[in-house]
Formats: C-alpha cells, structure tokens, sequence
C-alpha cells in the first residue's frame, strides 16, 4: 500500500498533537491559585497573631486561646506550601526557611504569654490599689506617693526607656520610704511596693520579648515563599505557552498533510477511473484482436495503438518485434511523423535502460548526457514509456508511447500500459503462430513435392533410360548401314538427338527432384567461377563472349559447391541461349551489408551480409507475361528446353536461405542476382565435417526407439559438437524435461518409423518445455499434418536417416532464431 507511511505519518501527528494539547493545557493554575491562597491564610494567620499580641500587651485581650488558632493557622500553612513544593518539584528551603521563622515566632509567643500575664495582673493590682478610696482614706501621707507611683508605672507600661525606668525606681523608693510600719494599710502598702518592684523588672522584659517577637515576623521568608512559586508558575506557563505554540504549528503540519492526503485520495481516484476506463479500452480492443484473422492483425493493431494512446494521452505509439527482419506496427496522431530510424532505434534504447519490467521516462530533458538522452531528443519525444511484450519462444519486442511534453503528474503510464501488452502480445502470438504454421507447410509442400518428383525420377529413371538407351543404342548401330546424307540417315539422326534431349531431361528431372541439403561448407567463390569458366568455355558456343570480372579471395559463402556450381551454369547458359546470334554474358560478383529487409524477385533478404552473384546479358530480354511464370518447373519458352533450369536455380538458392532479384526489359537484355549469406573466408576448411556449422557444447535431448539408431545418432551430434543425451523410452525423456527443463537446449524426436508416434511426442515435450525447439526426424513427410505439427510445437522437420548437412543446418537456425531469446 503506497499510502501506508502516509497515513503512519499522519497518526503519528495526531498522537503528538494530542500530547501537545495535553501539555498545552494550564493544568498547574489551580495548584497555584491554592498555593497564592494558603500564602494569603499564612500572611492572615501571623497578621491576626500579631495583633492579638499587641492586645494582650495593651490589656485588652484576656484570653490567650486566640494565639493557639493563629499559631495552628500558620502550621497548616506552612505544611500545606511544602507540600505544594514537593508536588511541583521545587526546592522546600524557603519552605523551611518560614517553618523555622514559625517556630521562633511560637516560642517567643510562649515567653510572651508567660511574662505578660505577670505584668497584666500587676498592672491591675496596682491600678486597683492605686484607684481604692479605702486604701487611700487610711493613710492621708501615702496617697500622693501611691498615685505617683502609679503614674510612674502606667507611663513605664507605655514608654519602657531608661529615663521612665529611673522615674519609677526613684518613685518606688519614695513609696518604700512612706510605707508604715503598722496600721491597716502595711499590707496593702507592702503588695503594692512589691507589684510596682514587679512591674519594673518584667516591663522591659515583656517589651523586649514584644521587639522580638515583632522581629521575627516571618515576611522576608514568606515573600522569598511567594518569589519561589512564582517564579516556578513563570516557567510552567512559559513551557505551556511553547506547548501551545507547537501545538498551533503541528496543528498547520497536520492541517496540510490531510489537505495533501486528500489531494492524493483525489488522484488516486482520477486514476482508478482511468484504469477503469482504460480496462474497459483493454477489453474491448482484445475483443478486437481475438476476433480478427492472422491476416487483419496489422491493421487490427494499428487501431488498438490508438486507442490506447488516447486514453494515456501519447502523441505516438508502435509495436517493434525483434524478428529479422525488424517489423513496426505504428500510430501517430494526425500530422505526427517519425523520424528516419524510429521507432526501430527503439529496441536498443530499451535494451540499454534494461526495460525488464517496463521504463517510463516523464522527461528525457532530465536524463545524464549520454545515447539515451541523445536518441530521445532526436526525435522530439520529451516523455518515453516502453513494455516489453514477451511470450516464451514466440515473440520478443517493446510496445512503446511517445509524449512531445514531459509528463507532470507523479502517475505513471506503466501501470495502465502494462494492461495493454498482454493482450497485444497474445495476439502477435496467434499471427506468429500462423506464420510459422505457414512457413511449415511450405517447407512440408517443398518437403512433399521434391518426394513425389524424386520417387517418380527414380521410378522412371531405370526404365526410361533403358528405352533411351536402346534408341540410342539401335540407331547408333543403324547409321553406319545408311548412307550419310541420306534421307534415312537424317531420321536416325533426329531419332538420336531425341534421344539425347530425353535423356538430359531425366537427370534434369532427377537434379530436380534431388534433396538440396547437402553437406554445405564455406566455399570461395572465385574458386566456384574459375571451374564454372572452364566448364562453360567448352560447352557455350564460340560466338559468345564470356566475361568473369575478378573477385577478391575473401568473398566466401557456405553451400554445397555442386548445387552452387549447378546455378552458375544455369544462369549462364540460359543467358548465352537468351543473345541469340552471339552476344556477351557478363558475370560479376560484389560483398554488400543489407541494413533493413529486401524484397527481391523471388524471397527476401534479412539484415545481414551477403554476397550477390549477377550474371548479365545483352539478349532480347524478358517480357512480362514470361517473368511471371519463368520459374516454374516445367515452363520453357524454347522447344529444346525442359523448363527446369531456373526452377532448379530457384530451389537450390532458397535452400541456401538466398534470394534471386531479376532486371530485363524486352529487347535491353536481363540481369539475373543471386544473393546468398555471406562468410568469413578463413573458415574455409579442408574437412568437410569441418566447414559445417558446428555447435559449442548445446545439449540436445534426443529419443529413439532403437537402440543402434539411438547410438549413431548421438555420435552424429556428437562429432558436430554438441552434446547428445539418448532415451530409448518416451517416459524417460519427458520425466527428464519434467525435472531440469533449462537442462537442454534443443529436443530432436527421431520416431522415424512412426511419425504420428512421433508428433505426439513432441507435444508433449514441447508442453513440458517451451522454450526449447524441437525437431523432428522422419521417414517420410507425406503422412504428417502441417496442422498438427504446428499444433505440437516443432520448428524444423528432417528426414531420416539423419544427413549431417541437414542436421547441423537445423540446429544452427534453432539456435540463431530471434525467439530463442530470453526475457
């Protein structure tokens, strides 16, 4: 799934946004609204402490439990901050710091309460002495001195300084010198003497615990408290503040990709409906392809091109098949040419990117410097996109779309093209098929029709050269009993040439009928021209000019010198007879490289290199009406002709994979070529067995049912250089095929006694193996359906007893067969 890191992409951003927001939220506020509000109930606490303090010092608070509430206040404060500080993680020193300043503050407060309930209860005994109109009435003398004394000491109790300090010793040392000694009043004098001595010594005393007391009041510590939380509440709203602002941004990150995600659902979409629709194309255009004959393929394709590149918006699009010669199938768009060479340059292009499983280039502009980039420019295509279209041993070739724009959009043709290819490739199967189908039963029709003249040659042969042999026999015996001159001798004469014409006709006729596949070697063909100029001086009338034109030593080709030697002469006396009254026959020889295929008279050429034979004349030339059928057997133009020369020349050159090409205008004399493959002249060899083209080591599976046959076979394959490997039984070898089918390379079924045995063997392997050829060895051709060996799969058929010729002449063009190539 293309989309799948996507989407982990996005889920990925959602769980961050979500721990984003959780961190974003201000979740520390009502910890620290608690924390602000027991600082407060702390500052009320000690506040409402001291105050109830100064009241208790000033009289006007009696009852001391109001400190024990203040006090427990502030506790409960203070543990309530440390623990705020520890859930927060902060340092509990300040905490401690004001837990300390409790502390203090409590055990002066105990030495307060202590000290002043002395001094307030002083303080009223003296005020309720000093106030008594009993205790002032008894003693006239002692009254001033008692509300002296008391004036010293409520201005003590209010100003505590040294100058009040001595006012009241010098007023308690008048009170102690007034006191008497005797009366109702000595004691009362005495315990107001004694509180005022009292009084003296635990003011200061009490005021010095009130400074210190006022002192320690914990506000320095409890705003260092307040300073501490704050700070930290500072810092977590910075971070959420950071939390929030990252949260905004992978907010917008999210935001995009989902608009992203969606644009690729989007596309996503637009591309399913253009596979569906192309698909419904595909469908329609196989529909197409299947209904149609072999014959209408080309044309069918042409049109099934079309469509595909208008679903896929292609300027132009073609089919290369990489047969020999190379054939194109080709679309373009209206007013869009191709350039020279394209789209045939196509196959290398593709073999160069490596196109195993299809390229697509969306702009050749893009490409490194190098032949791709250059190959693609040249003609104009700015986006490329290649199939291979590949069925085992069948067919092999690039379906290929050309763009004049570069593709923008991140989708690929590939995917939909590649829909496409089967069905195009399934299609140039069926007309490969029929082609080969085609070319199997000429080959079986030649196969049959040089039986049929070879059976009946050497069924007439013994016979009719027996009555020719008497006729020539009886009339040479007659003609020294005649008179020369003599009407009879004349007759006997005509008996005798008769004779003579019937008996070239039948080594014509059995030359004709010969099997062609003899031992072929490399052969020079100045070598061939020397003995044919030899032969022809001697046999051609002295009124023609015979002219060789000289030919390098390297021209060389590979064939039976017999059989070729056969076609010089041929065309050589056909062009004397053709000037009449003397005249010049001109033979010359040339080495040419064909780039694409020819067309010739009779056959064609693949790309290659060849060697063209031309024998000229400057005889009357040939009409129409007689080239048409000048090759036929049997077809003459001259009463003394048999009609088979050229026929003879015609079936010799196709067996040597030649081709003839023929110029003549009546009246302007006529040119006969002929081209065959040419070959290196240093393979040229002494040794016939030699000169054949061997094999390098290909293992061939081959099955007979006998045993001695089954053994000269394999040394036949063996001395040709491959590697034989024999079954006798069919189950054997099949069962072989089954377990390593990439173990052989090509099959050769030699059930010569039972050619139908031997079809049904052969599909059977070839089912099991596909891409091997297989051969097949028989006795005679003439029981065997070209149907049916099309049907199982053979690419070549041989007569039995196998001829060394023939079979390394088979086997190598099994081997050089462009659909033996592999993907």
């Amino acid at each position: 799934m293309r989309n799948l890191p996507f989407i982990l992409g996005v889920s990925f951003l959602l769980a961050l946004l979500t721990w984003l927001l959780w961190r974003g939220i201000d979740t520390n506020a009502s910890a620290y609204a608690v924390t602000l509000q027991t600082l407060d109930e702390y500052a009320l606490a000690e506040a409402s402490l001291h105050r109830d303090v100064l009241q208790a010092r000033a009289g006007l608070l009696r009852d001391y439990d109001a400190f024990a509430v203040d006090a427990r206040a502030m506790d409960d404060a203070v543990s309530r901050l440390r623990s705020h500080a520890r859930a927060e993680g902060l340092d509990p020193k300040r905490v401690d710091q004001l837990a300390a300043a409790v502390v203090e503050q409590q055990e002066l407060l105990e030495r307060f309460k202590t000290s002043n309930a002395l001094l307030q209860n002083s303080l009223s005994y003296v005020g309720l002495l000093s106030t008594s109109p009993a205790f002032l009435a008894n003693d006239v003398q002692l009254a001033p001195a008692t509300g002296a004394l008391a004036a010293a000491i409520l201005y003590l109790s209010r100003d505590t300084s040294s100058g009040a300090m001595r006012a009241l010793q010098e007023k308690v040392d008048q009170f102690a010198q007034q006191t008497p000694t005797t009366g109702p009043d000595v004691e009362p004098a005495r315990a107001m003497l004694a509180h005022a001595r009292l009084l003296y010594e635990q003011l200061p005393a009490v005021d010095e615990t009130l400074k210190a007391f006022i002192a320690a009041a914990s506000t320095h510590a409890l705003e260092e408290v307040r300073e501490v939380f704050s700070r930290h509440r500072s810092v977590v709203e910075a971070g959420e503040q950071r939390y929030r602002l990252l949260l905004y941004v992978v907010s917008l990150l999210l935001l995009v990709m989902l608009v992203i995600l969606g644009l690729r659902l989007r596309a996503r979409a637009v591309a399913l409906s253009r596979r569906a629709a192309f698909e419904h194309v595909i469908a329609e255009n196989s529909t197409r392809l299947i209904n149609c004959s072999p014959a209408e393929t080309g044309t069918r394709l042409k049109q099934v091109l079309g469509e595909f590149s208008r679903i896929i918006d292609a300027d132009r699009a073609y089919v290369v098949l990489d047969e020999r010669p190379i054939r194109v199938h080709a679309w373009s768009k209206d007013g869009v040419t191709f350039p020279p060479g394209w789209p045939r340059r196509a196959l290398a292009v593709a073999e160069q990117l490596g196109a195993g499983d299809g390229v697509t280039i969306a702009d050749a502009s893009a490409l490194p410097a190098g032949t791709i980039r250059d190959a693609l420019a040249g003609t104009g295509v700015r986006a490329w996109a290649c199939l291979p279209l590949v069925r085992p041993g069948r067919v092999q070739g690039i379906m290929g779309f050309d763009r004049f724009r570069p593709i923008r959009n991140s989708v690929s043709p590939i995917p939909l093209a590649r829909l496409a290819s089967d069905a195009v490739a399934n299609a140039l199967e069926r007309e490969f098929l029929e082609r080969e189908r085609t070319k199997l039963a000429m080959r079986l029709e030649r196969a049959r029709r040089m039986q049929m003249i070879g059976s009946l040659a050497s069924g007439i042969a013994h016979n009719f050269n027996n009555i020719i042999g008497a006729i020539l026999g009886y009339s040479e015996m007659a003609e020294p009993q005649i008179t020369r001159g003599s009407k009879p001798a004349q007759h006997i004469d005509e008996i005798r040439r008769a004779a003579e014409r019937g008996r070239d006709l039948v080594d014509n006729i059995l030359t004709f009928g010969r099997r062609s596949d003899g031992r072929a070697r490399p052969v020079q063909v100045r070598t061939l021209l020397n003995e044919a100029a030899s032969l022809l001086r001697a046999s051609l009338p002295s009124d023609v000019e015979l002219v060789f034109e000289d030919v390098p030593a390297d021209v060389a080709v590979s064939g039976e010198p017999a059989q070729l030697q056969q076609v010089i002469l041929n065309l050589c006396t056909n062009a004397a007879q053709a000037t009449n009254d003397g005249g010049c026959v001109r033979v010359a020889v040339k080495q040419e490289q064909i780039a694409a295929f020819v067309e010739m008279s009779e056959g064609g050429l693949s790309p290659g290199r060849y060697v063209c034979l031309s024998v000229s004349d400057n005889g009357s030339g040939i009409d129409e009406r007689v080239a048409r059928r000048m090759f036929e057997p049997f077809f003459t133009t001259r009463v003394a002709g048999t009609g088979l020369g050229l026929a003879t020349v015609r079936e010799i050159v196709r067996d040597h994979d030649g081709a003839i090409n023929v110029q003549s205008e009546p009246g302007c004399g006529s040119r006969f070529e002929v081209w065959l493959p040419a070959v290196a002249a240093d393979s040229i060899a002494a040794d016939g067995l030699s000169a054949l083209p061997l094999g390098r080591g290909e293992t061939v599976l081959i099955v007979e049912s006998e045993r001695e046959r089954l053994l000269r076979d394999e040394e036949k394959l063996a001395a040709l250089g491959y590697e034989p490997v024999g079954f006798e039984v069919a189950a054997d070898a099949l069962a072989a095929c089954r377990s390593d089918s990439a173990r052989f390379d090509i099959i050769l079924v030699g059930h010569a006694s039972r050619p139908q045995g031997g079809v049904e063997l052969a599909r059977a392997l070839h089912e099991v193996s596909p891409l091997q050829p297989v051969l097949l060895a028989v006795a005679t051709a003439a029981d065997v359906s070209v149907d049916l060996m099309t049907d199982a799969g053979i690419s070549e058929v041989l007569h039995w007893p196998l001829d060394n010729a023939e079979l390394a002449a088979a086997l190598d063009r099994c081997l050089r067969t462009p659909a033996r190539l592999q993907p």
